[in-house]
């Protein structure tokens, strides 16, 4: 047997134990073609591909036309609907983290001082350093900085439900622009 003939028997028996493996683990699912949409020069053109690929026996073609032609439909004439729905929420200090609190000196003839207190636990600190800085170096002016993490809630109704607020503004934290009913939809 020459080298060919070795090599189709093998693709034989490969074919045949893919084939019998298929056929014992699950039956293969043939699903029908995708249709062409009406009018799309594109849709029409791998309709045609497609075609031509079947008609010359081409399987594999075939194929790549059929998943083309789903991609395209999908991309091209399928719109996702999305449904955005209103959730009334409140801006609030995230209760985890602490918030810090900073101060830059800004005085300075031709250019700003520069000095930074650095981060400070609460405002006492950046005070203190303040007045240190300016007692060193009589700089009067300073930038100062406050940082903090929030987290947003949705505003709970008096049933326990998101929707209205128990008490203007919501609870701890700042309301303002969030109805006291949701709008009906």
């Amino acid at each position: 047997m020459d080298r060919e003939g070795r090599l189709s028997a093998a693709v034989r028996a490969a074919n045949d134990r893919s084939f019998a493996d298929a056929s014992t683990a699950r039956a293969l699912v043939a699903l029908p073609p995708p249709e062409p949409v009406a009018g799309c020069a594109a849709c029409a053109q791998l309709a045609a591909l497609r075609s031509h690929a079947r008609a010359v026996g081409d399987g594999s073609a075939e194929t790549d036309a059929d998943v083309l032609l789903a991609r395209h439909r999908r991309q091209a004439h399928e719109r996702t609907r999305r449904v955005f729905r209103y959730v009334p929420f409140v801006i609030a200090q995230d209760p985890s983290a602490l918030p810090e609190y900073e101060a830059r000196c800004v005085s300075g003839d031709e250019a700003d001082c520069g000095a930074s207190s650095g981060p400070c636990r609460g405002p006492e600190e950046v005070e203190e350093w303040q007045r240190g800085h300016t007692r060193e170096t009589r700089h009067l002016r300073y930038r100062r900085l406050f940082a903090d993490y929030a987290v947003l809630e949705p505003v709970m109704s008096r049933t326990g439900s998101a929707g209205a607020t128990d008490r203007p503004g919501g609870p701890g934290g700042t309301g303002a622009g969030v109805p006291d009913t949701p709008p009906r939809t």
